[in-house]
């Protein structure tokens, strides 16, 4: 379609990365895909997009005149999709077969006459098809008895020999006898012949299928067979028919799917029993259940028995609660469950178990062969099913699954006992085989029953973990408060009332309802109303009128060769007909002109003259007068052709309403549904069927007639011509594009209705983007058209048939097969009667319109039509605008009921739940073999570029227990938690839908869906740990959300496993214990005490009582202990103390009771050890989650001076000995800070592996304090004791807190983290806090807080309670308070860490790194001495502080935890022109669903969003940038790109600004919300990010700078003085730290890539020597990565010895966190392996600060799998809830702890916590300060020298190379010597080390590079793995002066060591690099340098395997050797 050219928007750029310098890996090169290079206003290049605009008229011709001269033998046959559309020529309806004989009417009960299976049922049947001439339209087949072998491959040989023995048996009593031991059972002499003949029969007639002799075919056969089971009779069934003939079938005929539709209204048992682990048969039941009361009463029979084994997800049954179910209902089951999974399925064969009780009357899988259980108790009056379907719509369910398994389908006769309405439906479903119309049904449709809709949603709840069709229903969780309003939920129930008892005999007389004469009466008189009193009209001759003429072809441009709309395609379609023999089996009609009055029952009369005065104008003319309007040329004789167009589709009308035809097609053009009223538009002249609607409706006296329009652009002229006519229902479906694909008018979208008595009578459809094919038009036609169709009820239906959607049209861009567009037309058929008629509109592709017209007509002649590929699953795109219709429409029509949301939870605790499964966002689900993943698909080598929850049910499935969510079902539940099984877990990202309204869809690059197969793959690999506390085996949810846990904050906690503890690269393998936590939240606090449990022996043994009475008294005036589990004392067992003690020291406690009682249970000793391990044993076993022990001990004074007696016991260790032999824990913490000397848990422990423990002491003597660090353990505990020992003489009284967190940040943290403890035990006392007036009680909830991270919360504190009261009930209520996660005051800090604590830490660092490689590379192993600046936080008095915190911590007790901003109004913001562009609204939309997955939202405060300030702005932006910003939203999209185009990685939409001033106003409210008391801390969810943004410009994806502005804002409306901000996005936050740069309130940390300077954005500004400026030197804290690849090792490390060590003395009054996620493992860009759950713990151990009062404000993060589970961590990190472990043996590579080592020799002169280094460490851990001379414009970086296998580099580096100078002597070589250098210090850049290798070790410096900005000193390997890849030099000779192979550049280039081909370098055109990564090339030479480079190892090699390439290349080079080689 011509565009108006204002509109077109050109070729983008494609701002994948960040910037120009952001190119990733692999990345396409330069100019492919037709992208070219060019320069931005900026002067950067810029790569531009391979992406197509909307194709303009230009384009087309060309394409036309390329496609015009290129000669057909010359086009290569590639893929081909006319392929079957091919095939089917030749291919026509066969005929119907019937096999039936009248002897089965033999079978009867001989001793009840009345029995309801009686012989009439057949007689009366067969009778009624005479009557209607059937019977002898049908081929008929001869009934035979099955063979014994047949019977055999389905029923037992008992089975068979019983039924046998009653062959000619003449006495009654003896086969009444044998029938009362089966459930509703007659035996007949004849019976076991009659059984075997009706099994034969069915056999035969499936067989005739197969074997292509028949089309289909119907076996009238009794006894029916769907209840027979293998080895039992049941429900008057004797073998299974149904289920013998698809046995056959698999096994003769080879079949692998089949579909057997079982529509009786008792469930068909025995069939689903036979193939219930069977994935070939997809077995569909609809039959009454209510509740399990209803015959056959089984609980199988309900919806939740979806299969078993391969075969799970291939059962479906739709029970029916209730009776009276109309065809309403049986429309629904058919529209939204049948047909969507039997396309899917794709069957080869469809069986049907036909029974007609449910009649008026009567008591996604795409298959091979349909197989119809038909039963037609369903039917009107049939007193055993009490169902009122009418005898006609059988005929619409078979006509339906006729279109399936190439018309293959089978109908078995089941039951149906109501003889009149079983005949009629028998019948008109013979009549609907044999190709007649479909029935009216005389009955309206109204909205499906409240318990039809129930059932339906219960069952599409348990099925979509198995098939991707169920899109349509939204995900919820329980836990999310609703407000009341749940209208829009459904949770499933279960709920069984059957007996399932099954008694010794049956009933055999009078066992069955009887209707009463009234009820008959009635019955009779509605059966009258609906039986055809006359033989259906066949058209056996006249299905199908055509219309054509050639003179339609006289209309053709007249400049315009090629123009798309051209004679040609008529003329193509007519030769099509004519080939597919489709002319000769139709009526051909004679065309003719329409009247000015048919024409003006649309048009206006000045439009009609108007198109009649071009027959008299010139050419010259009409080329002036056709560009008046768009998208028309004119011709002479354009009105003529117009006018016979439109009067030969008036012919057709006329023939078909006058029933001369059923259907027709009008061959046609020019087109004509864009005309308007009053002009021509979009190649359209008159509006050819409007004309034809308003025909029929004024000429015939139609009341309704229907308008389909698929073109693939909105039919403007026909909505606007009834836009308020309720006689003509416009449903359209087409490309919209966001208002920007033709004609590009907003009233295409799908909120246009109609209007006046019109509204609701307009649908559209709108698709918004290219590549829709078959799976997302028949969900359209099944989800929308068709229901809304059937609510209709049209007279008439027309087909605006355009085939521009079709695969290959120039236009369209969509995918449509021409087999697709037959499938819709006959689903149309089952309309009006099959009055239907098609009218070509648009179509461009000569080819696809011709095969699409063809197959819409052989769709209406009743011809089989190729199936549709399998697996046909809508991508999320289409799936979004499907349910936009939806929403928009079920107002008017009732038959949209179905679109609610269903809970993620598995609610019914038996492996359900989890979402709809995830789509494709980009492919039509169409290209199911490339995109997606079925259950009866290959899975593919291109699966989306996220972890995809795979749907096949080929797994066996293990169940989970059920939790308690408040919506348990009433069946088999118990209230025990979901335990979770993280390995099998599967992982989906795709957002519902629901949560992504109005946003362009986004499509994934090909690299990154093909990369992200091997993560599915492993996802699904691994195998099951065993949990704490768990019973039995543990039962598994098989998505990644089944379970939430609970909903309260003290909800049992359950254990996870840990993540293994070697990394891993695998996404999907990192993601998956983030996705194992939904059900993981904050359990309960435990709280025990040994105080008075006998006062006779307390007082006795005590010196004091009543110190813990004096704590728990002040902990309930806090209203603490109220929150607390309260554990009852016990004293400890004999066991339990002899695995500690000797027995003498247990006699001594059970002596020395004074009660008389042996053992005393008083003894404060053994009731203080057995409390402690009473807790541990609750900890552990997951009843609590942690918990606080207060033991009184005897021998223990109030100062802690005295000397421990021999019977003491030891509380630690025998609490820590239960855990390892008790519960078998293999790893236990001991953090001892109780100030007393703990050798006796040391030597307990001192060589046992499983136990870390940590002991901080205070002691006097003077030796003991020297060699504490020496106590190291031995054997191979060695290692795992960690002893400080202070000296407690007068001058260290003054140990301060700072020295203490030292302890905690850089020694006990990082150990801790690489240990990854099991079990986590505190012991504290008041001897810390007593002996040092300058360490406040406060200490121990930091220390608390701190430790909570580990071992998943479980923490067990044991405080030894001593006589300073005061001192000990501070200290307890504090460490309460941190384990319930309440507030902890501000804690005031004197950071002047004493020397003697320095010295201790930097001693213990060096001795343990030999065994800790957390301690190996530490941050401070390159400490020097440094003179300390001032700095105001640690200048503040201890006084002040003390005042600040008392004065910030009183504030009043929050009402939340935890509050969230979100909003989808920050989903507007996107890009026009890059549909990939990574910052797309799918990042928030995306964490808002998981949250809500994980229960999370339902547990937050929703703070009410709003728009920033302009005055709000201004505190950190100009009004010159806010006013720019403002201009945006009056922009065209033209206008926008060019203006983005001057920023860096920046894209504007309209909608930009207000999304932004909706980000930055919801984050000032969140910091409102916590600073105002209302919330603690806060939840951001918002875009777009803004760390970038500077003062006066956007930059990287960032307008307004949000965090900035929330810091500005606290310290401006709420008075704060001092805010840390954390910004731990991969890309330098450079708006943060240029605002803040010179404000000490802002204390800005960034962890950051830096890479030297080469990663985003490229600023030296990011660099570590950044501190800051003026006043705000120190500061701003960069901690800049320097390689890809950083875990949580690293990220760990740089929180625990760099951050936490600076923000505890800065002492944050508030935490703001720009948490970027873009460093999480599977980012596109951000190239790093962060797991979610490493965020979680940064969160937890941030949250220690400022009182708890932490923000967390999305920033980037481009993976929405990675990033939604990322900030889900940090929310449950935030609500208090426990967190999964980290991976064990973490530590950071020497990268990192280079970086961290740089950070903190700038850093340590500003902050005394950073400086330990007043002795020195070790001389192996010194750095040489040796570097090269360089000019002073040059910054002089180190590259890590990290070995190849991540182990430290510094031992294994080369020392060889001292004495290689690269061409020192050769020409253009440079001299270089090596000098002493020293940084310069200027303001914002501070001095430190830069060249940190040892001394003696050797660098390559590396200059001259191309675009390089830096020298390198860089060390290289002396070997890596890699080098046996190198091959020798070909001909012994290279030539460095080679260009690139591929771009042919000259300026760096490599050559590659493996195949020796020459390419350019990263700063060309990185083609060297794609070349190493995608053939695993990994060895190259530089010639501009002669190093060697590996890509895999990631660093130089030397070795002297190279020696040879280098040679030779520095003889080319520089024309001589190597001097010195």
């Amino acid at each position: 379609m011509t565009e108006d050219k204002e509109n077109v928007l050109q070729p983008q750029r494609k701002n994948s990365g960040k910037g120009a310098r952001a190119r990733r890996r692999g990345s396409v090169p330069a100019g492919a895909g037709g992208a070219k290079e060019g320069e931005g206003e900026t002067g950067k290049p810029r790569r531009l997009a391979g992406i197509r605009p909307r194709i303009s008229i230009e384009e087309l011709r060309n394409a036309y005149k390329r496609q015009a001269s290129t000669p057909q033998e010359e086009i290569l046959p590639m893929f081909d999709p006319m392929a079957k559309a091919q095939e089917s020529k030749g291919v026509t309806r066969g005929r119907t077969g019937l096999v039936y004989d009248e002897r089965m009417a033999e079978h009867r009960c001989l001793w009840d006459a009345n029995y309801p299976e009686c012989p009439e049922r057949l007689t009366h049947t067969l009778e009624r098809c005479r009557q209607l001439g059937l019977i002898e339209r049908c081929e008929p087949i001869l009934p035979r008895t099955a063979t014994e072998d047949e019977i055999l491959k389905s029923h037992s040989r008992s089975h068979l020999y019983l039924l046998w023995s009653t062959k000619d048996e003449k006495n009654k009593e003896k086969l009444e006898n044998i029938s009362s031991h089966f459930d509703s059972i007659y035996i007949h002499p004849e019976t076991y012949d009659l059984a075997l003949l009706a099994a034969g029969s069915t056999v035969d007639l499936v067989d005739a299928i197969m074997a292509g002799k028949i089309q289909n075919g119907m076996a009238l056969i009794r006894p029916p067979g769907h209840h027979a089971m293998k080895t039992e009779f049941c429900g008057y069934c004797f073998f299974n028919n149904v289920a013998l003939a698809a046995q056959v079938a698999l096994e003769k005929h080879k079949l692998s799917r089949i579909l057997i539709v079982d529509w009786d209204v008792h469930h068909g048992q025995g069939t689903q029993q036979m193939f219930y682990e069977d994935p070939r048969v997809l077995y569909f039941s609809i039959h009454r259940y209510e509740n399990g009361t209803f015959w056959p009463e089984l609980r199988e029979s309900d919806y939740d028995n979806v299969g078993a084994g391969r075969g799970r997800g291939f059962n479906f049954n739709v029970p029916l609660n209730k009776t009276q179910m109309k065809n309403e209902d049986y429309l629904a089951v058919l529209h939204q469950v049948l047909l969507p999974v039997a396309y899917e399925f794709n069957p080869e064969l469809v069986i049907v178990s036909a029974g007609y009780d449910a009649a008026v009357g009567c008591p996604e899988f795409d298959p091979e062969l349909v197989l119809v259980s038909s039963g037609y108790d369903a039917a009107v009056g049939d007193e055993k099913g009490e169902m009122e379907i009418t005898p006609a719509f059988y005929a619409h369910l078979t006509s339906s699954l006729m279109a399936l398994a190439n018309g293959r389908v089978a109908v078995i006769f089941e039951g149906g006992y109501c003889l009149e309405s079983l005949a009629e439906g028998a019948a008109l479903t013979l009549s609907a085989l044999l190709g007649d119309p479909c029935p009216k049904l005389l009955d309206p449709i109204l909205k499906p029953s409240l318990s039809m809709c129930e059932s339906l949603l219960n069952l599409i709840y348990v099925q979509r973990p198995y098939w991707k069709c169920f899109q349509y229903q939204g995900s919820f969780s329980v836990h999310e408060k609703t407000n009341g309003d749940t209208g829009e939920r459904h949770i499933p129930t279960l709920s069984y009332l059957g007996n399932a008892t099954k008694p010794l005999q049956y009933e055999t007389r009078n066992c069955y309802p009887v209707q009463s004469e009234e009820v008959k009466e009635k019955i009779r008189l509605q059966l009258a109303r609906l039986k055809q009193d006359k033989p259906p009209q066949m058209f056996e001759n006249n299905r199908l009128c055509l219309v054509y003429d050639e003179a339609m072809s006289n209309h053709h441009s007249l400049s315009e060769k090629e123009h798309p709309e051209r004679p040609e395609r008529t003329e193509r379609i007519w030769k099509s007909l004519k080939q597919f023999g489709i002319i000769e089996r139709a009526t051909i009609l004679q065309s003719r002109y329409a009247t000015q009055q048919e024409l003006e029952l649309i048009h206006t009369q000045e439009h009609v003259n108007l198109m009649t005065s071009t027959s008299a104008l010139s050419e010259k003319e009409l080329l002036n007068m056709q560009d008046n309007y768009k998208s028309i040329y004119l011709h002479p004789k354009s009105n003529e052709a117009a006018l016979l167009a439109a009067g030969s589709l008036l012919q057709v009308i006329d023939d078909v309403c006058n029933n001369k035809s059923l259907s027709g097609i009008g061959v046609i053009r020019p087109p004509g549904h864009h005309a308007e009223q009053d002009h021509p538009h979009g190649f359209c002249l008159y509006n050819n069927v409007a004309i034809a609607a308003k025909y029929a409706i004024t000429h015939h006296g139609c009341e309704r007639v229907l308008i389909l329009d698929w073109d693939v652009h909105h039919g403007n002229g026909v909505q606007h011509a009834f836009v308020a006519d309720p006689k003509v229902l416009y449903i359209s479906i087409h490309r919209y594009d966001h208002g920007l694909f033709f004609p590009s008018s907003e009233d295409a979208n799908y909120d246009q209705v109609g209007s006046g008595e019109g509204e609701g009578y307009t649908v559209n459809i709108p698709w918004n983007k290219s590549g829709m094919g078959d799976a997302e038009y028949m969900s359209a036609m099944l989800q929308v058209v068709m229901p809304i169709a059937y609510q209709y009820d049209p007279q008439l239906v027309l087909v605006s048939a355009g085939f521009d959607a079709a695969r290959g049209d120039p236009l369209g861009g969509c995918r449509v097969t021409p087999e697709c567009y037959g499938h819709m037309t006959r689903l149309l058929s089952s309309l009006a009667g099959g009055r239907m008629v098609l009218a070509l509109e648009g179509g461009y592709n000569l080819s696809s319109i011709s095969y699409c017209m063809t197959m819409c007509a052989k769709a209406l002649l009743g011809d089989p039509l190729p199936s549709l590929e399998s697996g046909l699953v809508p991508n999320k795109n289409a799936v979004q605008s499907i349910s936009d219709t939806i929403r928009t429409h079920k107002k008017y029509w009732t038959a949209l009921s179905f679109q609610v949301d269903l809970p993620v939870e598995d609610v019914l605790c038996q492996g359900f739940g989890g979402g709809a499964q995830p789509v494709e966002s980009g492919a039509s689900g169409s290209e199911v073999s490339s995109t997606n993943v079925s259950p009866v698909s290959t899975p593919s080598t291109a699966s989306p570029p996220y972890v995809s929850a795979p749907s096949s049910p080929d797994k066996t499935w293990k169940n989970g227990n059920c939790m308690e969510n408040g919506a348990s079902p009433q069946l088999e539940c118990s209230s025990e938690r979901t335990k979770f099984d993280s390995d099998k877990m599967n992982i989906d990202v795709t957002p519902i839908p629901e949560l992504q309204r109005s946003v362009r869809s986004r499509v994934k690059s090909e690299k990154a869906a093909s990369a992200s197969v091997a993560e599915q793959r492993d996802v699904k690999a691994g195998g099951m740990q065993k949990q704490f506390g768990s019973e039995g085996s543990s039962r598994m949810s098989r998505r990644k959300v089944g379970d939430q846990g609970g909903s309260g904050e003290n909800a049992n906690h359950t254990s996870t496993p840990i993540r293994p503890s070697r990394p891993v690269k695998n996404v999907g393998l990192m993601l998956r214990a983030a996705a194992s936590c939904a059900g993981i939240v904050k359990g309960a606090t435990a709280i025990v005490s040994n105080e008075n449990t006998c006062d006779a022996c307390y007082k006795a043994t005590t010196l004091d009582s009543g110190s813990i009475n004096g704590i728990l008294k002040q902990c309930k005036e806090l209203k603490l202990l109220h929150a607390c589990t309260i554990i009852e004392p016990r004293p400890a067992s004999e066991e339990e103390i002899l695995s500690v003690h000797t027995r003498e020291t247990l006699e001594g406690h059970v002596q020395k009771g004074t009660c008389s009682k042996s053992p005393c249970s008083g003894d404060p000793a053994l009731s203080a050890a057995g409390s402690f391990v009473e807790l541990i044993s609750e900890v552990v076993q997951g009843n609590v989650l942690n918990g606080l022990a207060l033991v009184q001990v005897s021998d223990h004074t109030s100062s802690g001076n005295q000397k421990i007696s021999n019977n003491y016991i030891d509380n630690l260790a025998v609490g820590t000995q239960y855990a390892l032999d008790t519960i078998g824990l293999q790893r236990v913490l001991i953090v001892n800070w109780n100030a007393q000397n703990g050798y006796n848990t040391q030597n307990l422990f001192y060589s046992d592996p499983r136990v870390l423990m940590f002991s901080v002491n205070l002691t006097d003597d003077q030796s003991a304090t020297k060699g504490s660090v020496d106590r190291r353990g031995e054997n191979k505990g060695l290692g795992y004791t960690f002893d400080l020992s202070l000296n407690r003489d007068s001058q260290s009284k003054n140990f301060t807190q700072g020295d203490y967190l030292t302890i905690l940040h850089q020694v006990i943290l990082p150990v801790a983290y690489e240990f990854c403890p099991e079990l986590v035990l505190l012991a504290i006392g008041n001897d810390l806090v007593h002996q040092s007036p300058a360490v406040s009680p406060l200490i121990y909830s930091h220390i608390t807080q701190m430790l909570m991270p580990l071992a998943q919360g479980h923490l067990a504190v044991m405080l030894e309670v001593g006589n300073a009261k005061e001192i000990t009930k501070d200290i307890a209520t504090a460490t309460l308070s941190a384990l319930l996660d309440k507030a902890v005051e501000l804690l005031p800090v004197i950071y002047e860490n004493t020397s003697e604590v320095q010295d201790s830490v930097v001693n213990m660092i060096n001795v343990q790194a030999a065994t800790w490689k957390s301690l190996k590379q530490h941050a401070q192993n390159s400490c020097i001495n440094t003179k300390k600046q001032a700095n105001a936080s640690s200048t503040l008095l201890c006084d002040e502080q003390q005042i600040i915190a008392k004065a910030f911590g009183c504030a009043t007790i929050p009402t939340h935890t935890l509050c969230l901003a979100y909003d989808e109004g920050m989903m507007e913001h996107f890009s026009y022109d890059d549909e990939t562009h990574p910052e797309r609204p799918e990042r928030i939309s995306c964490i808002f669903q998981r949250l809500q997955e994980f229960g999370i939202v339902g547990r937050c405060h929703q703070v009410k969003t709003r728009l920033a300030s302009a005055a709000e702005l201004e505190t950190v932006h100009s009004p010159k940038h806010i006013k720019f910003m403002s201009s945006l939203h009056s922009k065209k999209p033209k206008e926008l790109q060019g203006m983005q185009n001057s920023f860096e990685s920046i894209f504007f939409h309209r909608q930009s600004n207000n999304a932004a001033l909706l980000a930055s106003g919801s984050l000032l409210e969140v910091v409102n919300s916590v600073l105002r008391g209302e919330s603690r801390r806060g939840l951001a969810v918002i875009r777009p990010p803004g760390h970038h943004a500077e003062k006066n410009v956007p930059c990287g994806f960032c307008i307004y700078n949000n965090v900035a502005v929330a810091a500005k804002h606290a310290i401006g409306a709420h008075g704060l003085s001092r805010v840390l901000i954390v910004d731990w996005d991969v890309h330098h936050g450079n708006g943060i730290q240029h605002m803040f740069e010179d404000d000490p309130q802002v204390l800005y940390v960034s962890i950051h890539r830096y890479d030297n300077g080469m990663f985003f954005p490229g600023s030296p500004d990011a660099n570590y020597n950044r501190a800051g400026t003026k006043k705000g030197k120190g500061y701003n804290v960069n901690i800049p990565w320097n390689k890809g690849g950083m875990g949580d090792g690293d990220y760990m490390a740089a929180m625990a010895e760099v951050i936490l060590p600076i923000a505890y003395q800065f002492n944050p009054e508030l935490v703001l966190v720009s948490a970027g996620f873009d460093a999480a493992v599977g980012d596109p860009l951000g190239g790093c392996r962060v797991s979610p759950e490493c965020y979680g713990h940064m969160t937890k151990l941030l949250s220690c600060l400022a009182g708890g009062r932490v923000i967390i404000a999305l920033e980037g993060g481009y993976n929405l799998n990675s990033i939604s589970y990322c900030m889900t961590m940090c929310a449950k990190a935030l609500l208090g809830d426990p967190l999964i472990p980290l991976s064990q043996g973490l530590a950071a590579c020497p990268s990192a702890c280079e970086t961290l080592s740089n950070v903190v020799s700038v850093h340590q002169k500003f902050w005394s916590a950073l400086d330990l280094k007043s002795k020195g460490m070790s001389p192996s851990s010194r750095k040489s300060k040796k570097t090269t001379k360089q000019s002073p414009s040059v910054d002089l970086v180190h590259r890590s020298p990290e070995t190849p296998d991540g182990k430290t580099g510094l031992d294994e580096l080369t020392s060889t190379l001292s004495q290689m100078s690269l061409g020192k002597e050769g020409k253009g070589a440079k001299s270089m010597e090596v000098v002493d250098v020293k940084m310069e210090e200027e303001d914002g850049a501070v001095g430190g080390t830069c060249a940190t290798s040892d001394e003696g070790l050797n660098t390559f410096l590396l200059t001259e590079l191309s675009g390089a900005e830096s020298m390198y000193a860089v060390v290289p390997l002396q070997w890596c793995p890699h080098l046996e890849s190198v091959n020798p030099v070909p001909n012994n000779s290279l030539d460095a002066f080679s260009p690139c192979e591929e771009c042919k550049d000259l300026a760096e280039n490599w050559v590659c060591l493996t195949c020796y081909k020459v390419m350019c370098g990263r700063f060309v055109n990185e083609h060297m690099l794609m070349h190493g990564v995608t053939q695993e090339h990994y060895m190259v030479l530089s010639y501009a340098d002669l190093s060697v480079w590996c890509y895999s190892c990631d660093s130089y090699i030397h070795h002297e395997i190279l020696q040879e390439a280098k040679r030779a290349a520095h003889i080319s080079k520089f024309g001589e050797d190597i001097p010195g080689s």
